[in-house]
């Protein structure tokens, strides 16, 4: 039986074995290994197709790229999130138009989407921030409406569900990173595109490969203008390994996220995201709010707990897209998630009483 415990040095043995049969095979490039795991991955995360790219970045803009998506287009998407999700629509020269996110989840505020769409959005991109998959029915139903394409970054998502269907089943694109830190992680960069269009997977393919299908059409069949993002043997060989512990894996940090919920009820006044029978989350990341965040990090930290701020800035509010001319106070629950969310550890590795030991000392800071 694989438990989430079986030692690193025997995860690395077999990675190393698998290094040296790509040598062997001279298999380093959208090979055997490659496609192996984009089929596991496929069938992992609910899709029919998956195309291994150099990063999810590249995802995002490989995405964007095969939507059509360029100069005078729009792209809706939520003010909170990591920076590549924004810069990928700016990278392709179309134009991010931020909405405030909801403030019981942390995601895009699907009430906010509509009345943001004007004759040139092309597509609505939502974030699954912290493992929890968006609203993506009713984001659906608008796109459908409108007309739009739905791209949804899903770099902290994986094994996460959304009313019982898994991360790839939602939208025309889905992007996933396997950087460091994801709870599915390589040894440096990985991004991976799912897609259950096969239209759009022929327009994706080329795109990753200087605008052929496969090496041989490179010199002679260029049908696209494509760039070289390609998911490479060796990190596809660590992610096949790596995949075969990640559900163990998810279960283990949602074990330490219900903990945390359980022994911080009524503790100060920290609030969590809304948690109900739509959300199944992987435990990726605990983010909690209060309006003590400083203070409550501070003392943590002092006591040798790994605790962070999480997304400081709004996207709309740095400095890369001033010139759309957002100002303070035009996304409220932004602001406010920016200024109180504080991420507790919830990573697989972590005993359990490390948990308790991390919740005691919230409590502890509140008695003070």
């Amino acid at each position: 039986m694989i438990t989430v415990y079986m030692s690193e040095y025997l995860i690395n043995l077999k990675i190393l074995l698998s290094f040296w049969d790509i040598i062997r095979r001279r298999d380093f490039t959208l090979g055997k290994t490659v496609r192996e795991l984009e089929g596991k991955l496929a069938s992992y995360c609910g899709a029919k197709y998956a195309i291994g790219v150099g990063n999810a970045t590249d995802a995002l803009i490989l995405s964007l790229k095969a939507c059509g998506i360029g100069p005078g287009d729009e792209v809706i998407t939520s003010a909170v999130g990591f920076f590549s999700t924004a810069g990928a629509i700016t990278w392709v020269n179309a134009k991010p138009v931020f909405v405030d996110a909801n403030l019981e989840t942390s995601n895009i505020d699907v009430s906010k989407i509509e009345p943001a769409i004007t004759p040139r959005t092309k597509a609505i991109l939502p974030v699954h921030l912290n493992g929890r998959i968006a609203d993506m029915e009713p984001i659906l139903a608008i796109a459908k409406k409108h007309g739009l394409f739905v791209i949804t970054d899903a770099a902290q998502a994986i094994g996460s569900k959304y009313k019982g269907k898994p991360v790839g089943e939602w939208g025309d694109f889905v992007c996933l990173s396997f950087g460091y830190s994801k709870i599915l992680e390589t040894y440096g960069d990985g991004g991976m595109i799912f897609t259950n269009r096969s239209e759009l997977a022929e327009k994706v393919w080329p795109l990753r490969t200087y605008g052929a299908r496969s090496w041989a059409e490179i010199h002679t069949n260029n049908k696209v203008v494509g760039v070289a993002s390609r998911l490479n043997s060796f990190q596809a060989a660590v992610l096949l390994e790596k995949l075969k512990y990640t559900e163990a894996r998810i279960q283990k940090q949602r074990q330490h996220y219900l903990l945390y919920r359980e022994l911080l009820k009524g503790a100060g006044d920290v609030k969590f995201l809304r948690d109900d029978a739509d959300y199944y989350l992987n435990g990726y990341r605990l983010p909690v709010l209060t309006e003590q965040r400083g203070a409550l990090r501070d003392f943590l930290l002092r006591k040798g707990k790994k605790v962070y701020n999480w997304y400081p800035v709004p996207l709309p509010r740095l400095p890369a897209f001033q010139n759309l001319e957002y100002k303070k106070g035009d996304f409220p629950n932004a602001e406010r998630i920016a200024a109180e969310c504080l991420i507790l550890p919830t990573h697989f590795s972590i005993p359990k009483k490390k948990i308790a030991q991390i919740a005691n000392l919230v409590r502890l800071f509140y008695q003070v």
